[in-house]
């Protein structure tokens, strides 16, 4: 019977390409040819420790351990060797100690042949999951979130959704998937106000490249603001501001060769807004940002586009709400399918800031000649008479 052996392979992926080592020594169904970094479980180990061992061992490297990426059993001649492969990311510099060589090959050169044998069936999995460019979209499951989930996916590009529903997150990939079945479409559940879940999201993130995303994530929370407890302060600023930063950073470090950003912001945001003063302080933030970031990334193949929408018909509180605003209601409200089409057509015009729909644009430009404690006054009498507290 042949002796079977454990082994554990370090997957590191980045900008498109993979890391591989050549081996130097070895049967001659594995010298010469390229492997993932790693080696044999050793007495009690855990396949993460032993990861972490063999990586310091033949290449001086400190890594971290993201997750699993498969498993496969291969019969060599003299022997059966199971292998579990993780997706890892450095966190030092390599020595090239016991290869012959080390290098970066982009997924859309590899040639399996010269890989060693027991690696290959992985190495296609890998090759299918993370060659194609994702866009990834926050608060995938909402109104908005879907519209623009449905709209990138009738342009044949795949989705990286996120939202706080495990349960949702898939009915909507299946739903997709039921209409759009060329495409592929991944899911992280992640609560975005908790930088612990954010850094689960960015984990399971890892190794894809990304071609756009889309901040949609929100808390329209309407009250005064005395009525707020500390909780709710930092539920609405985190949602609303630091998730949409924090996704930005980590996409803008996992981009595919171009990136489109798309910050859902609001007109809400162009002015203060007593009994609105949070949201509106945020939304206007978030503005800020996304020209700031425009200006900044200018040339680096990013653009940033800034998405300032009126009322959207969204829950059927909100559209019981925005009929409550009467003729002018009924005119400026938009559907989440005409925000997010719309949207996209902007972004796809490297367009810095956007108001969708004609109302919601003569409404800035009239609102702009009238001076700000008129402005104040006539928000305050209206938002003190109303309150929202959903999310």
């Amino acid at each position: 019977m042949k002796q079977k052996i454990d082994v554990v392979g370090a997957a590191f992926i980045r900008d498109g390409k993979i890391f591989a080592a050549r081996r130097s020594y070895g049967s001659e169904y594995v010298i010469h040819k390229y492997e993932f970094v790693g080696g044999k479980i050793e007495g009690k180990e855990s396949g993460q420790s032993a990861l972490a061992r063999e990586c310091c061992e033949e290449l001086d490297l400190d890594i971290e351990v993201l997750r699993p990426l498969g498993c496969a059993e291969f019969e060599y001649p003299d022997k059966v060797v199971r292998i579990t492969v993780y997706l890892c990311k450095m966190l030092s510099a390599f020595t090239v100690k016991e290869h012959e060589e080390c290098r970066w090959i982009p997924l859309s050169e590899l040639n399996e042949e010269q890989w060693a044998p027991a690696d290959r069936g992985i190495l296609r999995d890998i090759v299918l999951r993370f060659s194609p460019t994702y866009s990834l979209v926050t608060g995938a499951t909402g109104g908005i979130g879907g519209a623009f989930c449905h709209a990138i996916a009738a342009r044949g590009k795949n989705l990286f959704l996120t939202g706080r529903s495990q349960q949702k997150l898939q009915a909507l990939k299946e739903e997709l998937l039921g209409r759009y079945p060329d495409i592929r479409v991944e899911y992280f559940a992640c609560d975005l106000t908790d930088e612990r879940s954010r850094a689960q999201l960015f984990a399971a993130a890892a190794g894809y490249s990304f071609e756009m995303l889309v901040n949609v994530a929100g808390a329209d929370i309407q009250k005064a603001f005395l009525e707020y407890d500390e909780g709710k302060i930092i539920f609405q600023t985190r949602v609303l501001f630091e998730g949409a930063v924090s996704l930005t950073r980590f996409c803008l470090n996992n981009r595919a060769p171009a990136l489109k950003i798309i910050n859902i912001s609001s007109v809400s945001g162009l002015y203060p807004m007593p009994y609105f003063a949070i949201y509106s302080a945020l939304k206007g933030a978030l503005t800020s940002f996304s020209v700031a970031l425009a200006s900044e990334l200018k040339g680096k193949n990013v653009t940033v586009t800034a998405v300032l929408p009126g009322a959207v018909c969204t829950r059927p509180d909100v559209v019981e709400y925005i009929k409550t605003q009467g003729v002018w209601g009924k005119i400026a409200a938009k559907s989440p399918q005409f925000v997010a089409e719309h949207s996209l057509r902007a972004a796809e015009r490297g367009r810095v800031k956007y108001i969708p729909g004609l109302a919601n644009k003569l409404m800035r430009i009239f609102t702009a000649l009238i001076p700000q404690r008129i402005k104040l006054r006539f928000i305050a009498n209206r938002w003190s008479k109303t309150k929202k507290d959903a999310f």
